[in-house]
């Protein structure tokens, strides 16, 4: 129960970060559509028409003419006005990288949960194979023990000895084998149950970054 808390509380974590916005890049701003001139000004031709939310390579930049140098994702070069620019996606395509990254964390986080239960479901069987060889060797003991005390029939009473101390053996081995893979199933469960915790809250942390050292910038430029 305790794992699975955790598991919840990673997956919340992970949908209320925003998605971060990569470097050196730059976004076509809310306007409808823009152009992407062959030059620095209006008398050049013009080489496409890009849409809002748009995501180029800033190449350069001219102060002067207020034009940026940027390549679209396809190759194709050109300069656009610098006003029509920004940093950050438009508003909907942050809104729709937010919903990506949250359908991927709400879908490992299921996973996760599945493959948990299926390692308890595999422990309680094993668990409930040793308590039943654990039964049939105290059988085997008490009969054992019982044979061993009559008088009669020595031969016969040797040949059950012997074949219920063998009995006990192997289910005593196969007892101890069982022990060990549950162990080992134990111990496969916790460090997969921390890497995943681990992998998490890295996911958490990374996507949590950009958005509070945004609000530190926007506080320093408060003050």
């Amino acid at each position: 129960m305790a794992h699975r808390v955790i598991l919840l509380s990673l997956l919340l974590l992970a949908m209320l970060a925003p998605a971060a916005a990569s470097a050196a890049t730059a976004y076509v701003s809310d306007q409808l559509e823009i152009t992407l001139r062959r030059g620095q000004g209006t008398q050049f031709g013009i080489r496409a028409m890009l849409d809002s939310g748009t995501r180029v390579e800033v190449l350069g930049r001219d102060e002067a003419s207020g034009y940026t140098q940027v390549r679209t994702a396809s190759g194709t070069e050109g300069w656009v006005l610098t006003r029509y620019l920004q940093n950050q996606p438009a508003a909907r395509e942050q809104l729709a990288a937010a919903r990506r990254a949250q359908t991927a964390a709400e879908q490992k986080a299921a996973q996760a949960v599945d493959e948990l239960q299926a390692l308890e479901s595999a422990n309680a069987d094993m668990r409930a194979q040793i308590s039943g060889l654990e039964t049939q060797v105290a059988d085997l003991q008490t009969e054992l023990r019982r044979v061993s005390s009559a008088a009669a029939r020595p031969m016969e009473i040797q040949r059950r000895n012997e074949q219920l101390v063998e009995e006990v053996r192997t289910l005593e081995q196969e007892r101890d084998r069982l022990g060990m893979e549950l162990r080992a199933e134990q111990s496969l469960r916790d460090n997969w149950i921390t890497g995943a915790a681990i992998a998490f809250l890295g996911l958490a942390v990374g996507l949590l970054a950009p958005h509070l050292r945004r609000r530190k910038s926007g506080w320093e430029g408060l003050g």
